[in-house]
């Protein structure tokens, strides 16, 4: 079969996504911005590396989990125009092409499952969230065939190995390796991004995070801090319920102690007049505590999702919501409970999103237990929150899982322009 591939016009076009594709290195690292055309310059790549393979090659693309492979194996099927050179394996995300060259789309949560097969070329996406040792894996596997690779992602700190081998091949340490940056204002000037979607990220991302997923400058100040635009001086002020407004009440379940966090939100300013904890008590004696302290408040209610579960630790096995709802006289409306707890990497970035850009009020006095949090929370290697050792006062944490399910709740329209306002205008105007 006789296959005349033109590569499309568009990328040509694109000067910065041009340069990085036909990159002749053998080892190619690309920190761009959200949205830049990585992505679709890496689907161009990878398919023209195994337009040139032979039978029996393969050609993978590696996402940090299996999920994230998913998008670029559906995007590379629509970029194939010609439907008769290709067949497509749904089950194990594979394209297989005419010349008997095989491109895989695996995650990369599994490093042992990345050894092996005979790879000709490799593309590693979103390098930054994944595991080392699948990067090692991929190395080794390509060793054997001095097969090609490029690793692309957004910069996510500095404490990672993909950041630490942009800086060697940055410096030009490596042999056959080359360095490439892509930022938001290389793509809004080749038309990729809409300046207007750049501002607004600006205005509703954490400034260190803007930094970094839009101009690859990285947030070393967070260090490992979890609530790191927590500023005591701008978020702690005394205040106090008003029954005119809705109370909201965010619930963490723990037997010790138990826990509820009283926010409102007036006037575009959130506010935390509130912690209760209760030591070695239980969701009614809680519910009990609430109702004596507003007795005319009007509540809404969300917390920790787990508690939609039923447990053994309650009368009746009951889920504790049900109890909630039944102990506040509450109607199902009243109960907002999401079906799963957020991620904590996305969640991270939404609680200090609002910290940064909603006013917030934090009473000094009767919520010190969510001040203490948000100054200490931690997060370790993976980003994830260090909450191990309950013995520990800054592993606790249960004030700050009340904040953090409260503004995973009611206030995750702050990163709404992530599927509605950040898309790239060359996403699908190429094809093959």
């Amino acid at each position: 079969m006789i296959y005349h591939y033109k590569r499309p016009a568009v990328i040509n076009a694109y000067a910065k996504q041009k340069e990085f594709i036909d990159d002749e290195h053998r080892f190619t690292i690309v920190e761009a911005t959200s949205k830049a055309g990585k992505t679709v310059g890496c689907i161009v790549w990878i398919f023209e590396q195994a337009l040139q393979g032979k039978d029996g090659d393969n050609c993978w693309w590696i996402a940090p989990i299996f999920p994230v492979a998913k998008i670029a194996f559906r995007r590379m099927k629509r970029f194939i125009k010609t439907k008769e050179i290709f067949k497509v394996n749904e089950s194990e995300l594979s394209i297989n092409l005419f010349n008997g060259v095989t491109i895989f789309f695996k995650g990369a949560d599994n490093p042992d499952s990345l050894y092996g097969e005979d790879v000709i070329a490799a593309i590693l996406d979103e390098s930054t969230r994944m595991k080392e040792d699948s990067w090692t894996a991929v190395f080794s596997t390509l060793t054997a065939t001095n097969g090609k690779c490029k690793i692309i992602g957004n910069v996510n700190g500095v404490n990672n190995w993909s950041y630490k081998l942009a800086r060697r091949a940055e410096q030009k340490e490596l042999v056959n390796w080359n360095y490439f940056k892509i930022t938001a204002s290389d793509a809004v000037n080749a038309g990729v991004l809409k300046q207007e979607a750049i501002n607004m990220a600006q205005s509703v991302l954490p400034e260190g995070v803007f930094l970094e997923l839009y101009y690859g400058i990285p947030f070393e100040n967070a260090a490992n801090k979890f609530f790191y635009s927590f500023d005591e001086k701008k978020h702690v002020g005394k205040c106090s319920v008003d029954t005119e407004y809705p109370i909201y009440l965010s619930f963490d379940f723990n037997y010790n102690p138990i826990c509820c966090g009283i926010f409102q939100y007036i006037g575009g300013v959130i506010y935390c007049p509130e912690i209760i904890k209760l030591n070695n008590s239980n969701i009614y004696t809680i519910c009990q505590a609430i109702k004596s302290k507003y007795p005319y408040g009007t509540f809404l209610v969300t917390g920790d999702a787990s508690g939609s579960a039923h447990s053994a630790m309650v009368k009746d096995n009951l889920n504790y919501y049900r109890i909630i709802k039944a102990e506040l006289q509450l109607n199902s409306n009243q109960i907002q409970v999401p079906s799963a707890n957020p991620k904590f990497e996305q969640n991270q970035i939404l609680c200090n999103s609002v910290l940064e850009h909603i006013g917030v009020q934090i009473d000094p006095d009767k919520a010190s237990q969510l001040i203490f949090d948000l100054k200490f929370a931690q997060m370790d290697s993976n980003k994830k929150l260090i909450k191990t050792d309950r013995n520990d006062p800054t592993q606790q944490l249960d004030a700050g899982d009340l904040w953090r399910y409260y503004c995973n709740q009611y206030h995750r329209y702050i990163l709404k322009y992530q599927s509605n306002d950040l898309v790239s205008l060359n996403e699908n105007s190429y094809a093959a």
